[in-house]
């Protein structure tokens, strides 16, 4: 489980350093940049959650456990990944925060496929090996890490 949860969590830990915690459901009028900076920082306590109940995976007895906080995982990250899509950002973050959500969705998706996964194995530990040799949700991965960047360059999410 180390590696994909590892992976799953770098990707969370990129979340909180660059963004900050989770938010509210979409918004009709364009944002303002300190708006925008403030929706984006809400993003940091529902990734620190996912981060901490994925982590828990670890401790799992059995896979439907583990299967449990993985699925938590796709499920708070595909929420996250709508609250961002629902964003309407100042003009210049568009492209960014249009690649971010479908970086998170993505995740979210890599994520899913892995509980399948873990659902057809025998032992909570058969299921935690495959997540630590798997490379989890590359694409997904690259698309939050450019888009938090660039967000970051902008001035609309801190430093790591």
């Amino acid at each position: 489980m180390r590696g994909g949860i590892l992976c799953i969590a770098a990707v969370a830990v990129l979340l909180l350093a660059a963004c900050g915690g989770s938010g509210g459901g979409g918004t009709t009028m364009q944002l303002s940049p300190a708006a925008y900076r403030a929706a984006i920082a809400k993003v940091k306590t529902e990734a620190a959650k996912a981060q901490s109940d994925v982590g828990q995976g670890l401790q799992a007895k059995t896979p439907a456990q583990l299967k449990e906080k993985v699925d938590a995982f796709a499920a708070a990250t595909q929420r996250i990944g709508d609250e961002v899509a629902g964003l309407k950002p100042p003009e210049n973050a568009i492209a960014p925060n249009t690649e971010l959500a479908q970086g998170l969705h993505d995740i979210a998706a890599g994520t899913r496929a892995a509980s399948a996964k873990i659902a057809k194995l025998k032992t909570a530990q058969a299921g935690i090996s495959y997540l630590q040799h798997t490379k989890g949700p590359v694409e997904g991965s690259r698309e939050v890490s450019s888009a938090l960047a660039e967000l970051q360059k902008l001035g609309y999410a801190s430093p790591s």
